[in-house]
């Protein structure tokens, strides 16, 4: 017999285009982890729609993102995974100017995040504290989530928290769609 364990609401997020709330929940059972999405409008009922990240797909995040094995560790993949979505400094990022095969990236994936999510709470965890109400647990719950309206701010906490949680580096800025996507088709494709 499978045991589901409920990992609990992921999160609620108001739209102001006539949605009334998102609802996520993920369950585990032992081969795949289901997550649902619930979606609430005022015009309509709710729309559920549910994708599942399989025992495979997690095997197959672990053999790319390697094992967390600390908070470091966790850090730097959450890093690597942001590039996709920001860019540093003033000079928009072109990824034309990188062999694709010269560092290995991480996309940023429903896959991915969902690694991280269940290595947490196998790490022990220390500089998770943020004035702003940013944590390893919370930003990870709004990517799982497709939320990256504070991308820039969650990437300066997990770059500050090396720093006594300042970032003192270039500034960050959220890439426009059509950057992120030649990020992916360049690096991913």
């Amino acid at each position: 017999m499978k045991k589901k364990i409920a990992y609990g609401v992921l999160g609620l997020s108001i739209a102001a285009s006539g949605t009334l709330g998102t609802y996520f929940a993920l369950t585990n059972n032992d081969d795949k982890v289901a997550a649902t999405e619930i979606k609430e409008t005022k015009e309509s009922s709710p729309e559920i729609v549910e994708y599942t990240v399989s025992a495979d797909d997690l095997a197959k995040s672990a053999k790319e993102i390697g094992e967390i094995k600390d908070e470091d560790t966790l850090n730097s993949i959450m890093g690597h995974m942001s590039l996709q979505k920001v860019n540093f400094g003033d000079e928009q990022f072109t990824p034309r100017a990188i062999d694709p095969n010269s560092i290995n990236r991480i996309q940023m994936t429903k896959e991915n995040i969902t690694y991280l999510k269940q290595s947490l709470g196998s790490i022990d965890i220390s500089r998770n504290t943020s004035t702003d109400g940013y944590d390893y647990e919370s930003i990870l719950n709004r990517w799982l989530e497709g939320n990256f309206d504070n991308i820039t701010k969650e990437v300066e906490f997990l770059l500050g928290l090396y720093n006594n949680g300042v970032y003192t580096g270039d500034k960050i800025t959220k890439k426009s769609e059509a950057e992120e996507q030649e990020y992916i088709s360049h690096f991913f494709n």
